[in-house]
Order: C-alpha cells, then sequence, then structure tokens
C-alpha cells in the first residue's frame, strides 16, 4: 500500500494526499477521509476512491475506474459530485472527489426507520427534485461541443449523498454509459443493482436518460412509502417483479399522499420507454407542480434529526483532522525558517483520545497550542531582526564621522564602554572644521628609530604622538590634542 509514516499512524500518504479512515466500501473500491495538504499552510478535505489493490493491475477494472474520474469531472453542477483529481502512484490508483458532510439517502432512510422518524413528503421530494436535476446536467454533458450521452444506470439511495447543508448531490458514475467510455461492458452483461434497474437494462437493451428516470422513480416511490418496490432475496425472483408485477400507487401504501402525486411517480415507472418522462428535469418540474418540494431548511432540519449523533461523530473527525493538519504544516514550516533536520512531534503522555476509536482515529498529534500555531512567525522575525543587526554593524563601519553625536554601533549589541573624562582645558572643535592634512611624501623606506622621550620632536618640530593631531572620544567627536596647539 502506500507510504505509512509509522507503524501506529492512522493513515496513509499517497503522493500529496493523507489517506484516513474509511466511508464506504463497494465491490470495485473503498472511500476515505482524505486530506491534500499544500504549500502555505494550505489544506482541503476530500474523498478519495480507492480501487481494490486486486483490481489494480486489471485493465478493464483500471479502465472503468478512470472513465468514472473522467466522466464525473465533465459534469459541472452543483447537484454531482465532483472530481478533483486521479493519483497513480506507489502501486495505488485513487479518484480525489469532493467531500460532502452530510449521509446517504439509504443511510438517512435507514435511521428514519429505527427512530421511527419517516421523512416529509415535501423533504423527499426536495432531495429527489435536486438529484433529477444532477441527472439532467450528466444527461445534457458535452465535451468541445459534443454531446457525451452519459447514463448514470446506477441510480440508488445508496448514489444520492444529502448534504447537512440540504443540498443533494448525485456520486458514483462507475458503471455509467457514455460516448466518451474506452471500456464498454460486454453483450449480455448487466451491471447495477437489480432492485433500482430499468426493464430495458436488465434485457440489454438500450438505454439512455429515461433509465434513470425510471431508477430515480423507483427511489421516490420508496422514500415516499417507507417500503421497497421490486426487492426480493433471489435475483431472479427480483427480475420478475421487476418485468411483471403491477406496481401499486404510492398513496395505497401512503394514504396522506395525493392521487396527483400517484400520477406522476406512476409515469416515472412505465414500463414502456415512450410513456416516462423525456427528461428527468421533466420529472423533476412535474413533481413541482402536483406536490411542491420543502425548503432547503427543512432538509436541513431532517438530516439533522435523524443523523445527529452520525453526523456528529463525523464532525470530530473532521476536527481531528484538520488539527492535524495545522500541526504537519508547523511541523514542516520550522526546519524551514531555522534550518534544522525535521523530527516527528512526540506525543504526550495521557492525550485524550476518547472521541477516537483505534479503527478511525486520525489525530496523530494532539491539536496545536496558539504559541506553537505563531511559532513559524515568531522565528521569522527572529531571523529577520538578527539579519537587521548584522547589515548596521557592517554599515556602521563605513560611515564613522558622521555629524552630532551618533550613537556607536557596538551599543546595539553590547553597552558602550564609558567616556574619558576630557581635561579641563581641552577644547572641543567638531569634525567638520578640521583641515584635511595632506599625506606624508614618500621619501623611500623609513628606519623607525626610538624616541628619547614620549613627547620627541619630529623633524617638523611637532611631537610624533600629533600625527594625527586629533582622536576620537567615545561619542565620535574628534577633539584636539593639547600637545599639538
Amino acid at each position: 500500500m502506500g507510504q505509512v509514516s509509522s507503524t501506529s499512524s492512522p493513515y496513509r500518504v499517497v503522493g500529496r494526499y493523507r489517506v484516513y479512515s474509511e466511508l464506504a466500501s463497494g465491490g470495485m473500491a473503498t472511500v476515505h477521509l482524505g486530506c491534500l495538504l499544500g504549500p502555505a499552510g494550505f489544506s482541503k478535505l476530500v474523498a478519495i476512491k480507492c480501487l481494490h489493490q486486486q483490481f489494480a493491475l486489471e485493465p478493464e477494472f483500471v479502465s472503468m475506474f478512470l472513465d468514472e474520474a473522467r466522466l464525473a469531472s465533465s459534469i459541472h453542477h452543483p447537484n454531482v459530485v465532483a472530481s478533483l483529481d486521479v493519483v497513480a502512484e506507489q502501486g495505488e490508483l485513487l479518484v480525489v472527489m469532493e467531500y460532502v458532510h452530510g449521509e446517504t439517502l439509504a443511510g438517512l432512510l435507514r435511521l428514519s426507520r429505527q427512530k421511527d422518524d419517516k421523512p416529509p413528503a415535501a423533504v423527499v421530494i426536495r432531495v429527489l427534485c435536486d438529484a433529477l436535476e444532477g441527472l439532467h446536467a450528466a444527461h445534457t454533458a458535452s465535451l468541445a461541443g459534443k454531446p457525451l450521452n452519459i447514463v448514470h444506470r446506477d441510480v440508488s439511495p445508496q448514489n444520492i449523498m444529502v448534504g447537512a447543508d440540504g443540498n443533494t448531490r448525485v456520486l458514483d458514475f462507475g458503471i455509467a454509459q457514455a460516448a466518451l467510455r474506452s471500456h464498454v461492458t460486454s453483450a449480455g452483461t448487466i451491471k447495477g443493482k437489480i432492485a433500482y434497474m430499468s426493464p430495458e437494462q436488465v434485457q440489454s437493451r438500450p438505454v439512455d436518460a429515461r433509465t434513470d428516470v425510471f431508477a430515480a422513480g423507483v427511489v421516490l416511490w420508496e422514500a415516499l412509502t417507507g417500503r421497497r418496490l421490486f426487492f426480493a432475496p433471489d435475483s431472479r425472483d427480483a427480475v420478475d417483479l421487476l418485468l411483471t408485477s403491477p406496481i401499486p400507487a404510492p398513496s395505497s401504501v401512503a394514504p396522506h399522499l395525493s392521487e396527483e402525486l400517484d400520477a406522476v411517480v406512476l409515469k416515472a415507472l412505465a414500463r414502456d420507454v415512450e410513456e416516462r418522462f423525456a427528461s428527468a428535469h421533466d420529472f423533476a418540474e412535474a413533481l413541482r407542480r402536483v406536490a411542491g418540494e420543502g425548503s432547503r431548511r427543512e432538509v436541513v432540519e431532517w438530516v439533522g434529526r435523524v443523523a445527529k449523533e452520525a453526523l456528529e461523530h463525523r464532525l470530530e473527525l473532521l476536527q481531528a483532522l484538520e488539527a492535524s493538519a495545522i500541526h504537519t504544516q508547523i511541523s514542516a514550516a520550522l526546519p524551514v525558517v531555522t534550518g534544522s533536520s525535521p523530527q516527528a512531534a512526540p506525543v504526550p503522555e495521557g492525550t485524550h483520545t476518547q472521541a477516537l476509536t483505534t479503527s478511525t482515529s486520525i489525530l496523530p498529534h494532539p491539536p496545536a497550542s496558539p504559541l506553537r500555531r505563531r511559532a513559524p512567525l515568531l522565528v521569522a522575525v527572529a531571523g529577520v531582526s538578527c539579519a537587521f543587526l548584522v547589515w548596521l554593524l557592517t554599515r556602521s563601519t563605513e560611515v564613522p564621522n558622521l555629524p552630532g553625536p551618533p550613537v556607536a554601533a557596538a551599543s546595539l549589541v553590547a553597552p558602550p564602554l564609558p567616556a574619558p573624562k576630557p581635561e579641563p582645558s581641552e577644547p572641543v572643535v567638531a569634525a567638520e572644521s578640521m583641515p584635511v592634512l595632506p599625506p606624508a611624501p614618500s621619501v623611500g623606506p623609513r628606519v623607525q628609530k626610538k624616541p628619547t622621550t614620549a613627547a620627541a620632536a619630529t623633524s617638523t618640530g611637532r611631537p610624533r604622538s600629533c600625527n594625527p593631531p586629533y582622536r576620537i572620544d567615545a561619542a565620535g567627536v574628534r577633539r584636539v590634542k593639547p600637545e599639538c596647539l
């Protein structure tokens, strides 16, 4: 598998992504919570679909997997889960998708039955209308002006994601049919869930957008009534129900539903393709006319009510993941600023991990403290300050005789030495008033003789100490030597 940070690490690294705990599993792949880590502290939560390792070397499965990513990336609509990236590294094949904080419609219906909290009809219609608009976007998608003719072929409650924000999205185009697919399903092969297939799909006849309309009609019938429509333990019995059994009106199971709504649902479930709605959008518009769709707030309230525990647990995982990403960014930034080698931060004993189980824990280190979050900034400020001090020291040696009493450069790094007390009769002359002495003429090598006295006279009659005739005191001011007056 991918690179693992340590034997106890709750994630593995593939490329620039961290792959965390599993969210869902299917026949070909598993979906994991993930995180993209970028430079300058950038991080983004994502969902990562990982092809099972036993299929990674099978060209047929790899082709299907990559086709799904290409199809989803060609559909741009708020009701379709977006594909962001494809990663093929370290023997793994990943499709990186938009992360949606919510639950599948299948999970929500199961939780509502457990809590005896049936979804209001207006909420169900809003969820289905959103899904139908996403399907319509897929059916009408094009590339460079050429229609892609995408048919999802696997519309089911498991592939409809209802977000905690009240927005519903269609996902998983793994077995979708489209003009750009490099992999084509063999003749006579049926893919999908039989209980949600259309008659033409089961019979391996040509399919189009109306195939997804039929499947969405099955989903709507089951969500309104709380029962299964074409389900049977044996797949052959399920096919018989799909092809031959009479389809009851939803109101025969749920009397509070209107006859107008019955008519719309049964039209979507017509076994004859020509009798169905021509498009998913037409189906959604008919539902809005006869029943009206609930508001997004109503969807948010229902999702929050029936999936409260699941969403709270997921939120804890997300918060821990974000804290882990911040900790990683700080640890990566410190070596860059200070020039030290990166080291893994130790986990303090007694770290609180009650909310995270062994299988789903994603926090390798405790959340960063406010001081640690500011560490890169503090180190950077210290580095700039040191550089500024060095610059001042270098500049101070170039212009020692500035007018006025300048502060000595050495005082920036150490306290100055006490200035000597001037003699009472010593005059103070500004540096600008001193004449510039001409250089002494070159008369060959000079033989230095030891003076007989401390104030031995030179050839000019002046004491040797008068060359130069001034000195610079601790304040940087030139002072004339008394013996040179």
